[in-house]
This record gives structure tokens, C-alpha cells and sequence, in this order.
């Protein structure tokens, strides 16, 4: 059965992930030489009516990011651009050599952004593991180009019944840039149960407390 988070609970959950993505955005920043800043503008935890709905434009081409989560916790991790998201981060940071060339632009554009959620989704994971104490990891990521009309029903039609959806977008900024790929995450029931216990362990909440004191 699909759980929901309250409001405290959600909070939290929205404070882990932002350190997460903190974290993610100082090791993206590394990785191309210039400041980035990531930050979570929305999260959901429960939905009524089937699977999260995709906002990206229907017609286009969209690069959607899958990674195993596994060990203590599973579920999956999916970061979504759409083309024209993709095509920004690309162009500002490929050299024009690539650029110009469209084999080389393709393979590069999909090397890219299977970085970047690299990146990302183990920050993140990393959190989840320090704060709630216990092993998990992220496998290898994965991508699949899909029409902006076939996301939800590829969701849903890969969606495992007993893992939770936790929906959120972003706001992904550079210097050059401003996009807001979304995250869909698919976790099993301990994930809302580790949120809970986090609320009723003074050790964790300090821990929490000192993570975000440091983003």
C-alpha cells in the first residue's frame, strides 16, 4: 500500500534531500569548473490519480535517468530533462569541436547526462544513508529517450506496486544556465519508516541539523 508522508515528515524528507542536492551541486561545480546551484522547489508523496504526471512537453525528445537503488533501502531513481533542458547544459559545457559534430554530439550529450545524475542521485543517496545509518547505494545509471506522451506510461508500466513515489522538481542553475530537470524516486516502505524515526531520535535530528547548518 502506497504510504504519505505528514507535513513534519515531508519537512524532513525535504531537508535530507536538499542537503543531498547541496552536496551534488559542489561535486557537479567541481566537475565543470564553474558554481552551480541546485535547489528543490516542489515535493509530493502522495497521489491520487494513478502515476505523478510529467510536465514536459509532450512532443519532445526527453532523457530520462534511471538508477537501482539498493542495499538496506531499494527503490529507484529517476532524474528527467526534457530536450530542450538537455540541449542547454550540453551546449554549455561540450566544446564546439563536439558541438559541430552530430554523432559525437549525441554520444556525448547521453555520456553527459548520465554523469550528472551519477552525481546527483549518489549525493543524495549518500544523505539518506548517513542520516537514517544505513547501507544503501546507487547502481550504475541507465538512460532511455522517450517521447514527452509515453513518460508517465513508461512510469507506471515499470513501476514496482510496492515501492512509494516521491515526486520532486528543481531549479538547476549556472552560470550560463537556468533549467528544472524533475526527480521521480521510488522507494519501499522502510524509507517512510527511517523519516519517522529520524522525528523521535534526538542523535539523528542533531545530525540533520548540522548537515543543513553546513549547506
Amino acid at each position: 500500500m502506497t504510504k504519505s508522508l505528514n507535513q513534519v515528515e515531508t519537512d524532513i524528507t525535504k531537508e535530507i534531500i536538499n542537503i543531498g542536492i547541496a552536496k551534488a551541486a559542489d561535486s557537479f561545480s567541481f566537475f565543470i569548473q564553474e558554481k552551480v546551484i541546485i535547489r528543490l522547489m516542489e515535493l509530493k508523496t502522495k497521489f491520487e490519480n494513478n502515476f505523478p504526471f510529467s510536465r514536459k512537453y509532450p512532443t519532445a525528445r526527453n532523457f530520462l535517468l534511471a538508477t537501482e537503488i539498493k542495499g538496506e533501502l531499494t527503490g529507484k531513481a529517476y532524474l528527467l530533462f526534457d530536450e530542450l533542458e538537455a540541449e542547454k547544459i550540453v551546449s554549455a559545457n561540450l566544446p564546439d569541436s563536439i558541438k559541430n559534430d552530430p554523432i559525437a554530439r549525441e554520444s556525448m550529450t547521453e555520456a553527459f547526462l548520465l554523469e550528472i545524475d551519477n552525481i546527483i542521485t549518489a549525493s543524495v543517496i549518500t544523505q539518506f544513508s548517513n542520516i537514517f545509518q544505513k547501507k544503501i547505494y546507487g547502481d550504475v545509471p541507465s538512460l532511455k529517450i522517450l517521447p514527452g506522451n509515453e513518460i508517465n506510461q513508461f512510469l507506471s508500466e515499470n513501476h514496482t506496486k510496492n515501492l512509494n513515489v516521491i515526486y520532486f522538481n528543481s531549479r538547476f542553475i549556472t552560470e550560463k544556465i537556468e533549467i528544472n530537470p524533475e526527480f521521480i524516486w521510488l522507494m519501499d516502505d522502510m524509507f517512510f519508516e527511517e523519516v519517522k524515526k529520524v522525528m523521535s531520535d534526538e542523535k539523528k535530528l542533531e545530525l540533520l541539523k548540522k548537515l543543513n547548518d553546513v549547506v
